[in-house]
């Protein structure tokens, strides 16, 4: 069996058989993988502080036959140790670590997505206190805005999706391809120009500059539009998100 050398992020655990577990990882040369890690659930192993959702690791790992690698070794690049300082940066990080999971696609590596998603967890792991529930966080939305990009799914929203009018843009419909203008949003979803302004920001800044670049007020219209095409082209509903 091949050895593979890689960095990763985890992106989930989930317990398999008395003390070992699967691990859902977004690697820098593969792209989403699965693997197993045996005994990790055990006191005495070695790894298991090195393979919590949100660490980067450098990781050994066996080949798999079936898609699933044997996890043969861990060394922590970096730990994002502030997630676990504070309940909402651990749950942002968990939306963020969800997202990456839902929409970024197995055995498909892609650089630009390894970065947005390490660059996102340090933010968040020194992140100030945001208002409003962790799944609205600037950088959670950020992060998302970003992962439009990434994918190949970003909407047009500089001029209406439909007929090509500078606007203004009053809806916003992910099958239509993105915001629309007073004459063509009948039947699409109500966007304001907050909402729009926040997320063209979003898209143009940097993270760091996430929380200026998002009030509060416009997040939920942020989320919403995100939301929206993540549903429409890859038929993926976040849990994290707002309910509908």
């Amino acid at each position: 069996m091949a050895v593979i050398e890689t960095d990763a992020v985890v992106l989930r655990t989930i317990r398999y058989g008395e003390a070992d577990a699967v691990l859902t990882l977004y690697t820098a040369d593969r792209g989403r993988v699965s693997a197993i890690a045996k005994g990790l659930r055990k006191p005495t192993s070695r790894l298991s502080g090195r393979l919590q959702p949100g660490v980067w690791a450098h990781l050994t790992m066996q080949a798999g036959r079936r898609d699933m690698h044997t996890v043969r070794g861990a060394s922590v690049v970096q730990a994002h140790a502030g997630l676990w300082v504070r309940g909402e940066r651990l749950r942002a990080a968990g939306c963020v670590l969800e997202a990456a999971m839902r929409v970024l696609p197995e055995d498909e590596a892609d650089p630009e997505a390894f970065a947005l998603l390490t660059r996102t967890l340090a933010l968040l792991a020194e992140d100030a206190p945001a208002p409003g529930p962790p799944h609205l966080n600037p950088l959670v939305l950020g992060f998302g805005a970003k992962l439009l990009v990434v994918s190949g799914l970003l909407p047009r929203l500089t001029s209406c999706a439909s007929c090509g009018a500078p606007g203004p843009l009053v809806g916003f419909s992910a099958r239509l391809g993105g915001a629309v203008c007073t004459a063509c949003a009948a039947g699409t979803t109500p966007l304001d120009a907050p909402g729009l302004d926040a997320l063209v920001a979003l898209l143009g800044r940097p993270l760091r500059e996430a929380a200026a670049a998002c009030p509060p007020a416009a997040a939920p219209v942020v989320e919403r539009v995100i939301g929206d095409v993540l549903r429409e082209h890859l038929g993926v509903e976040l849990r994290s998100a707002t309910p509908r």
